[in-house]
């Protein structure tokens, strides 16, 4: 990764300060950060479905929805809230993404994803953006602190940026999200949590 190489964010009405804080921390780092605001269904389809400014990497700023326990890999979802226009639903309506219609729903060939939402990084739902086209995808496995989140995602782009600082030195994806990892590894609901998944030739991940 290099200075000015864009990057995409999307945030609902809960996840807007999310946003802005890890947009602010990119540009700081002389990215071009999009962010892309989500207040309607569609907005949220065009942005999985691929209509967003090129870019390597795309981050979510989603939600964990529902349990985060051990239930079947058909029951996990992720997602968005939505503000509710009836007025009914204080905290908004669900967008949910699951392992049935992520493969319908995104459309992102050949982008990496880092998801922030609680348990956004179990192994089933990671498969199923893979398998949608992404080539990598990052993620907790397990319900992730609201600091935890956004700490992580400013430091695995600072460590990708290692040869902005230092000509001499490169970092890998799977580097920058280790040492990102590594930031709090005694808080059990710290950045510890996250994953990296990544699509192998034979579309098969780790």
């Amino acid at each position: 990764m290099k200075m000015f190489d864009p990057v995409v964010i999307a945030c609902d009405p809960w996840s807007l300060d999310l946003g802005v804080a890890i947009r602010g921390a990119l540009e700081l780092f002389c990215l071009r950060a999009y962010l892309v605001f989500c207040l309607e269904e569609q907005n949220v389809l065009d942005f999985l479905g691929g209509k967003i400014p090129e870019s390597e990497y795309v981050v979510l700023c989603s939600h964990g929805l529902g349990s985060e326990g051990d239930e079947p890999p058909e029951k996990m979802k992720m997602g968005f809230f939505l503000p509710d226009k009836s007025g009914r639903e204080r905290y908004g309506v669900e967008f949910p993404l699951t392992i049935k219609n992520i493969p319908q729903i995104v459309n992102l060939p050949g982008r990496k994803v880092l998801a922030l939402g609680c348990a956004n990084g179990r192994e089933p739902l990671a498969k199923a953006f893979l398998e949608s086209g992404c080539k990598a995808y990052i993620g907790a496995d397990e319900g992730v602190d609201q600091d935890s989140g956004p700490l992580f995602a400013i430091n695995f782009f600072y460590h990708l940026l290692s040869s902005k600082r230092d000509p001499a030195l490169k970092c890998t994806d799977q580097e920058a999200v280790e040492r990102a990892r590594s930031i709090d590894v005694d808080f059990r609901e710290g950045t510890r949590l996250f994953r990296y998944y990544v699509r192998r030739k034979n579309n098969e991940d780790v």
